[in-house]
């Protein structure tokens, strides 16, 4: 059942990807931002919420799945960490069958494309709506465009961009929706904020919007009329 079959109700979110991508990092940020936990827990400090096991403490590695949940924006929120190191990945079986959405985390790393190729085609197979969660992009040499290219081998499906980073002096400090066509800026401890863009950065929002809607259009008939209408779409529309 697709996240978007059931009109209300709480949403059970998967979070998978290969070892050592930052899933349980990105678990903590969730509950942290979504005031679950009062504080983010670091891997290293072994205070997250995840990974609580002492056998996954002492080898700073998610050895079963996690369970954790919360609100946001009405929405009540179950999700599971799921291992990404192969000799536990039998305990992400039994729980996609059961999940709305898959959150895969990945990184520009192509060592582990391998197992992103077969955490993709295993979500594809079993037909689980899916999004691509990009780490560690404050320490990648690659650009999203250049990290999006490298991991779209291991997708049966065209990966496009649904938000761009806005950077500031050097660092991410927020994003622009594509969809939405919408700038945010990170505010510690707080909902993002609305920002108007740059005239650079309008002009990077345009330019990957039209990539964007013109890989969707090859599966969206309505969409694919619009652009050869050349008829802006809607913002969120669709999405």
């Amino acid at each position: 059942m697709g996240i978007g079959s059931r009109v209300a109700g709480p949403r059970c979110i998967a979070l998978v990807g290969p070892f050592a991508s930052g899933k349980t990092t990105v678990l903590e940020a969730i509950l942290a931002r979504t005031g679950a936990v009062s504080r983010q827990g670091t891997i290293s400090e072994k205070n997250t919420v995840g990974d609580a096991s002492p056998e996954a403490r002492a080898h700073q590695m998610t050895v079963e799945a996690n369970i954790a949940e919360t609100e946001f924006m009405g929405d009540r929120l179950t999700i599971l960490d799921c291992p990404g190191s192969i000799e536990f990945a039998f305990e992400a079986e039994a729980i996609l069958g059961g999940v709305d959405l898959a959150v895969v985390v990945a990184e520009a790393d192509e060592k582990k494309i391998p197992a992103l190729q077969v955490i993709l085609k295993s979500l594809e197979d079993r037909g689980i709506p899916r999004i691509l969660f990009l780490n560690k992009m404050d320490k990648a040499d690659a650009g999203v465009r250049q990290t999006l290219s490298l991991l779209q081998p291991a997708s049966g499906v065209p990966l496009v961009l649904r938000h761009i980073p806005i950077w500031q002096n050097g660092v991410v400090g927020g994003f622009i929706d594509l969809a939405l066509e919408r700038g945010f800026v990170y505010r510690e401890h707080a909902a993002s904020e609305v920002v108007d863009l740059s005239t650079d950065e309008k002009t990077r929002e345009v330019e990957a919007r039209f990539r964007m809607l013109e890989t969707l259009a090859d599966y969206d008939d309505q969409l694919m009329e619009q652009l050869l209408g050349e008829i802006e779409p809607a913002p969120g529309g669709g999405f």
